[in-house]
């Protein structure tokens, strides 16, 4: 028996089945966590199930994998290794047809898909012995930026220990600064030691302290019967923004959890965290355990060996959490299901949401996707009744929906303004926030109440251009310009991260260079200008570098200390703050006019989630968009609240085109350190494209960034209607071509992304 044969065998039987299915001494393929890996046959040392945990060596490496079924190299017996080790821990064998399954949607390998799970190298191993070190939290010791973010580390690892290495990888900072701390006292140096790792989870109980309303009971109750009585089903929780979905699945979360079953909230991203963390504690009667990127390798090896022991039942955590090893998992709640953040693009193209779905069903239990504007692919699930939609209409507490507007810049050109440096001479500088945006700016500063401006770009400016010559700031290792950041005071690739220094003078021609373009540093210069005795706070990617970094922003905002908070993306989503009332887009344009065919669909989820954080308390809530673009279908759908409509059209427009939900795409990035090496093998694969029923295959062209990290890239892009199975023809076609040594191949189903 192989091991696509388990397929075939109905659930209740598995157990049973393969119960002590290898005895020691059989031959046993084992997966390994390597992309190029199928499975290598090994040698049972010990008695062992499908699925258990076993060390192996590949050419003089050790790796952790699993038992993935019988042998079939066919090689002479005494070519064959022996495992090194059996471990009693095991995955159960819905979770193996889960990673094949996954790996036949995705064409990632086998040993591609377990990387993602057996991501802990030294997960069955002893702590290593190396130098640790605390933070001292007496010193007087000033506080530069970087340092805030290494105390931030430690307080995001519960004040642990930590190595020089987690310390730079978390805080994000250089060896230079490190050693400038441990030089200065702030930094501690303890012994080396060897630690305890079992983890056990909080002892979690209902503290009863919520009173749902009638919509949400309903909801709960819906989603509670479904976890009594088992199997596999999908709900969608479709509530507006601050109508308190949360709340109905930490119901559903307490009802599985008391049940004796695994629970895994998933965010798009852990900032959102930020508030979220108080309302778990209140809940539950402590804090969740977090699982992030930010942790530390010896709370990252807690966190896995608790779980993979059944001894940590509820995690809260990003994409990367859908890949711990979970034992009697019993529900998945996927928060803000539409977030492009679950989708992933470097170690493995895959949607988190998607794969948690085909987790659920192969496993049969209930999953909870959770948004205020589904995305299109689960409005569609809805509409062919895959999932269940429950709907919440209501604010909690009783607020109502903020008033929407737009703003026509083409007839409200921003105030200029003079900056205090300025000689008496300069021209005025002009504006990014029109008349009618300020007016209410001054009446809410006026009544005591907060403002939000949003802008999704970071920085001062997004172009540094000599308008003498035409030079323009060019990352040397990506085709993209270069960011200006004011208070970096320099130049930053927001591709590759690489910085420069800002130029005195063009590079080329000696002329003055200028500034294009607005980013978010730039409205809080105009902010400071135009209302000098408003206190004003930045939310971006680079500064907000922790959790405990938005959680500082978020209480100041909660004690009334933050007058104007301008922000990107970061503030669209799951933020709560009573006493905001007016939400400003600098720039509603931004996002209509993209390449991808989901541009409307995204920008409509943004902009609605932004306008959501206005009038969540007792005020009322007023939402100003500007835009040169006011009779544009996606504006007039958020301004009239009608979200079902602008979806149905854009829903019609491609079910015509035949694109995802109606049709399915498959892009493949053909990237080469070697230009010529990269156009020779599009050549060869164009050259041994396929012609199939009912496929296309177009391409090759320059990805709209061609170069990234001294990388060139080509696209190809294969589409098909919604019945087409493309994955087999893509690998059919892959399989026909050798593939050069500096050659990658990136294969994205349904992209996201068509940079």
């Amino acid at each position: 028996m192989v091991f696509n044969d388990i397929n075939s065998i109905e659930k209740n039987e598995k157990n049973k089945y393969f119960m002590d299915m290898f005895k020691s001494g059989d031959i046993v393929k084992v997966l390994i966590p390597n992309v190029v890996n199928t499975g290598y046959d090994y040698r049972l040392t010990a008695p062992a199930d499908l699925g258990n945990f076993v060390r192996v060596s590949v050419m003089n490496r050790s790796y952790i994998g699993v038992v993935y079924g019988i042998g079939d190299s066919n090689l002479p017996p005494e070519k064959i290794k022996s495992v090194m080790d059996v471990f009693p821990e095991h995955m159960s064998v819905s979770d193996l047809q889960w990673i094949q399954k996954m790996s036949d949607w995705t064409l990632m390998t086998p040993g591609g898909v377990l990387r993602l799970i057996v991501n802990v190298p030294d997960a069955f191993s002893p702590p290593r012995m190396e130098q640790l070190y605390a933070y001292n939290n007496d010193t007087n010791a000033r506080m530069t930026d970087s340092r805030i973010a290494v105390a931030d580390a430690f307080a995001s690892n519960d004040n642990d220990v930590m190595s020089l290495s987690d310390i730079q990888n978390i805080a994000h900072v250089s060896a230079s600064v490190v050693r400038g701390m441990v030089s200065r006292g702030i930094l501690i140096p303890v012994s080396a030691r060897v630690k305890n790792t079992d983890v056990t989870e909080y002892e979690y109980r209902d503290m009863g302290n919520v009173q749902l309303n009638a919509e949400q009971s309903d909801a709960a109750n819906e989603i509670g019967c479904a976890i009594e009585r088992g199997g596999f089903s999908a709900y969608l929780l479709d509530g507006i923004t601050g109508s308190g979905k949360t709340q109905v699945y930490f119901d559903a979360a307490w009802r599985a959890y008391n049940r004796g079953e695994s629970v895994l909230l998933m965010m798009p991203e852990i900032a959102l965290t930020a508030q979220f963390m108080s309302r778990y504690a209140a809940r539950f009667g402590a804090p969740p355990v977090v699982w992030h990127s930010n942790l530390t390798a010896s709370r990252r090896r807690d966190i896995w060996r608790g779980v993979l022991r059944g001894k940590i039942r509820m995690v809260v955590g990003t994409r990367s959490a859908l890949f711990l090893p979970w034992q009697n998992l019993g529900l998945i709640v996927v928060d803000e299901e539409h977030d492009t953040s679950y989708k992933q693009e470097d170690m493995g193209n895959y949607h988190a949401r998607d794969m948690a779905v085909l987790r659920a069903k192969i496993s049969g239990f209930p999953i909870v996707l959770a948004s205020a504007t589904p995305s299109a692919e689960t409005l569609q699930n809805v509409a062919d009744g895959k999932y269940t939609q429950l709907k919440l209409t209501s604010r909690f507490g009783g607020a109502s929906l903020p008033t929407i507007e737009t703003i026509d810049m083409r007839e409200n050109r921003p105030e200029q303004y003079t900056l205090p440096t300025d000689t008496d001479t300069a021209p005025p500088h002009t504006g990014y926030l029109s008349p009618i945006l300020c007016d209410a700016m001054r009446e809410t500063l006026g009544a005591g109440h907060q403002i939000m401006l949003f802008i999704n770009r970071r920085g001062f400016a997004p172009i540094v251009q000599c308008k003498k010559c035409g030079w323009v700031s060019q990352c040397p290792d990506c085709s993209v310009g270069m960011t200006y950041h004011k208070h970096l005071g320099k130049l930053l690739c927001h591709m590759c991260g690489r910085t420069m220094n800002m130029p005195d003078k063009c590079p080329v021609c000696g002329d003055a260079v200028s500034f294009r373009g607005v980013g978010l540093e730039k409205i809080q210069e105009e902010v400071a200008i135009k209302f000098p005795s408003a206190r004003t706070a930045l939310v971006s990617s680079d500064t907000i570098l922790s959790r405990q970094a938005l959680e500082r922003i978020v209480h100041k905002m909660e004690s009334g200390e933050i007058d104007v908070v301008i922000g990107t993306q970061i503030l669209a989503k799951g933020h709560h703050f009573p006493n905001l009332t007016l939400v400003g887009v600098v720039d509603a344009d931004m996002g209509l006019f993209g390449t991808d065919f989901r541009a409307p669909e995204h920008t409509f989820q943004q902009l609605f989630q932004v306008a959501g954080r206005a009038g969540r308390g007792d005020a009322p809530g007023r939402v100003l968009l500007q835009t040169y673009q006011p009779d544009n279908p996606v504006l007039h759908a958020i301004c009239d609240g009608n979200r079902d409509a602008f979806m149905a059209n854009d829903m019609a427009a491609r079910r015509v085109a035949k694109m995802p939900p109606y049709g399915q795409l498959i892009a493949l990035i053909i990237e080469s350190s070697k230009e010529q090496t990269l156009k020779n093998f599009c050549a060869t694969l164009s050259a041994a494209a396929p012609n199939a029923n009912g496929v296309k295959i177009m391409g090759p062209i320059a990805a709209q960034i061609y170069q990234v990290r001294n990388w060139y890239r080509m696209r190809f892009l294969v589409s098909g209607d919604a019945r087409a199975m493309l994955q087999p023809v893509v690998s059919h076609w892959l399989g026909r071509v050798r593939v050069p040594a500096n050659v990658r191949i990136k294969i994205d189903v349904n992209p996201q992304n068509f940079m």
